[in-house]
Order: C-alpha cells, then sequence, then structure tokens
C-alpha cells in the first residue's frame, strides 16, 4: 500500500483504507474500486491523499512532487508564491497543495 496524492488517483485503483475528511467521517471505504463519483467527493470534502493497493507509492507517479521540491525551485518563482500565499496558513494540506501547484504553474514554458 502506498499513501497517493489525489491529483494521481486514477479510477478503477482499490482503497486500501477508509478515506475520510478532515472531521473523520468516512468518505468511501476500504475495499472500494475508485469511480469518477469518487474523485469528485475527495476534491469538494476536502481530501488530499488516499491509500491504493498496488501501487508503486509516491515519487513514482506520473506528477507526483518530489520530496525536496522546494530546494529545486528558482528563488524567484519562490519569492513570487510566497507573496500571494502570505496571508494563508501554509501548513494546511489545501494551501500546501495550491501553493505547490501555482509554483509549477510558474515554472512552465510559456
Amino acid at each position: 500500500m502506498a499513501t497517493i496524492k489525489i491529483r494521481d488517483l486514477e479510477e478503477g485503483m482499490t482503497l486500501a483504507r477508509d478515506v475520510l475528511d478532515r472531521n473523520g467521517r468516512l468518505i468511501v471505504s476500504a475495499g472500494e474500486n475508485i469511480t469518477g463519483k469518487h474523485l469528485r467527493m475527495f476534491k469538494a470534502w476536502g481530501v488530499t491523499e488516499a491509500g491504493v493497493e498496488g501501487s508503486n507509492g509516491p515519487g513514482k507517479t506520473e506528477g507526483n512532487v518530489p520530496e525536496n521540491f522546494w530546494e529545486k525551485v528558482p528563488t524567484e518563482v519562490r519569492k513570487h508564491v510566497e507573496e500571494l500565499f502570505r496571508y494563508a496558513d501554509k501548513q494546511h494540506p489545501a494551501v500546501a497543495e495550491l501553493m505547490e501547484l501555482c509554483a509549477l504553474r510558474k515554472m512552465e514554458p510559456v
């Protein structure tokens, strides 16, 4: 089992453990195959990751941000993202995810 970010989940993957919202309420039970409806529910309820069976694990899924992501971000991009999120709780999983996406978008070639 590996924990995968929501953006890397695909329909047909099998959940290895229950998916809970931020308040601990059950959204989808372990053992179920992920559907498009599940993916939409995860996003709506603020779920950022899920444990799935038979996965390659973090770092092996296309699009997954590496652990040392911020070390590789150019200084000007990092400063820009920090300025955009200056009033946000950067420790919140959703905000951290948005910051990563913003930095990736800023680094894309024009």
